[in-house]
């Protein structure tokens, strides 16, 4: 087996496209003057970007640009629908842990999709929060996450294990 680029934790099925969105990133941002240091890390559902300032940058890594770069490099390494993976840009590392209120809130909304026994759709959120509840609920038995949509629009769905999409709340 090939050793992961450099910069590119191992990956989950895509490792082209986590390579792809880490090397736009870094060549948009060094373009751009940004001393930044660029790492990915693929899970089953996204790929995360982490960019953290090397000392003497003078660009500022501000949400506005962090946006706008993270939906760049998602029409980079997503040219097609079929086989997408999200691509999350975070400033100052990976947050592996959840937020404790947002770990709950994710808890919470697994009971309720189990217990009713239909997909439960929760929108808008932040790109991070989403990320948390994938997260909080990866190893939660019983259901599964997955997020849908574009931009503003991108829902993040909670199913219940042998429950079909379409079978919303």
């Amino acid at each position: 087996m090939a050793e992961p680029e450099e910069g590119t934790k191992a990956g989950l099925g895509a490792p082209e496209k986590a390579k792809g969105a880490r090397d736009f990133c870094a060549e948009l941002l060094a373009r751009m003057g940004a001393e930044v240091e660029v790492e990915a890390e693929e899970t089953a559902d996204a790929i995360g970007i982490s960019l953290k300032a090397r000392e003497g940058n003078r660009i500022e890594l501000s949400g506005t640009l962090v946006e706008a770069v993270q939906y760049l490099a998602n029409r980079v390494a997503n040219p097609r629908v079929e086989g997408r993976k999200w691509v999350n840009l975070s400033v100052g590392g990976f947050r592996d842990d959840a937020e404790p209120a947002v770990r709950a809130m994710a808890e919470r909304l697994a009971g309720s999709a189990k217990k009713m026994g239909k997909v439960l759709a929760i929108a808008p959120m932040s790109a991070r929060e989403r990320r948390q509840i994938h997260m909080a609920l990866m190893d939660t038995q019983g259901v599964t996450t997955r997020s849908e949509g574009e931009g503003l629009f991108r829902t993040l769905l909670i199913v219940p294990d042998g429950v079909e999409t379409g079978e919303k709340a």
